[in-house]
């Protein structure tokens, strides 16, 4: 591993990802441990491997203390990354459980979107962008192993009903969430982190999905009008705010690390504009400016519910070390590696 990849790695590694005091198995876990995964993936890191691998077990001997809800779903992409090692067939038993539970228990809306669940508490009749990750990319990685295209059409059913649900049109930005019964944007905020989610998700999805050629095109389609947002509203030193439209609010390193991530992999798939690239390398540079000498990715927004105003997202604390903050600049920074070697 290079300088800062591995000082992120490491630093990831020993902090604590049960920062909301929910459970260790919980969304934050589920963002670090992806982007620990795309060390494993980009560098064969055994050392990060076996991290992954003590971490899902332990949690999996204690399964009980799981709760089955949308945010939970994130650390089953690190499961799935242990069955293709290993091809042991209790890791995919265990993410067909889950899977089973999104297609067939999970509360929906009437539209067949799924509800925003998170551990002790649900958003009744509320779509938030953040399922399209937890989700929609666990569900279609699943059906790719399995080839199960049941799974893959879940998933990017609920990508697709969630961005047309978010996505305005004036600016091509997403809300962060929506009331399908109240017809209104909950909050009315274009959150920045809940963007990238978007951003990061769908060149995610379509990387190795073979087919679905016309998803293919519409969902690019809509990152080309969110990206043609984000290149209108980055600031100049290269980071974006965390209320996108509003350049006052203070700059929010993991959804920059994001935008970053999913502009250059979709552009690098063909599937955007190469001048984006330009966002990016200001973004990139930006994010290793918020990255501390001891590997702490800095200006992260903590947890972040569905506010009361759209003012309240500034009054998000951000002093903290945050594991998804950890996990979304992994990602970044393992990209500049394969893009390098």
């Amino acid at each position: 591993m290079n300088g800062i990849l591995e000082k992120v790695a490491r630093t990831t590694m020993g902090m604590d990802f049960n920062v909301d005091k929910k459970g260790d198995w919980d969304w934050g876990a589920g963002v670090a441990l992806y982007g620990l995964r795309k060390v494993y993936e980009t560098t064969g890191s055994q050392e990060i491997y076996n991290f992954i691998k003590t971490f899902i077990d332990s949690n999996m001997a204690n399964s009980q203390q799981i709760s089955y809800n949308i945010n939970t779903t994130a650390p089953l992409l690190s499961v799935l990354l242990l069955y293709r090692e290993t091809e042991e067939l209790h890791y995919l038993d265990f993410a067909e459980k889950f899977a089973s539970w999104l297609m067939k228990e999970a509360p929906r809306l009437s539209n067949g979107a799924l509800e925003h669940t998170v551990i002790n508490d649900k958003f009744a009749g509320e779509m938030w962008v953040d399922t399209v990750f937890m989700a929609g990319v666990f569900l279609t990685e699943l059906g790719q192993i399995l080839n199960k295209a049941a799974y893959i059409e879940e998933g990017l059913l609920q990508a697709r009903l969630h961005i047309e649900a978010l996505q305005t049109r004036d600016n091509g930005l997403l809300y962060h969430g929506y009331s399908l019964s109240g017809n209104y944007h909950l909050s009315g905020c274009l959150w920045a982190r809940g963007n990238s989610w978007v951003t990061i998700s769908i060149p995610e999805i379509f990387a190795t999905l073979r087919g679905y050629e016309k998803e293919k095109e519409w969902f690019f389609e809509r990152i080309h009008l969110q990206v043609e947002g984000l290149a209108a509203v980055q600031n100049d030193n290269g980071m974006w705010p965390t209320i996108l439209n509003d350049a006052s609010s203070y700059e929010e390193t993991s959804a920059t690390a994001g935008f970053v991530y999913g502009i250059n992999k979709s552009v690098r798939m063909g599937y955007l504009d190469k001048k984006y690239l330009l966002c990016a390398e200001k973004g990139y540079k930006a994010v290793l400016r918020h990255i501390s000498e001891e590997g702490t990715v800095q200006d992260v927004s903590a947890g972040t519910g569905i506010q009361k105003s759209i003012l309240a997202y500034n009054a998000i604390p951000r002093q903290s070390i945050m594991p998804w903050g950890q996990g979304i600049a992994l990602l970044m920074l393992c990209q500049e590696v394969q893009e390098t070697t």
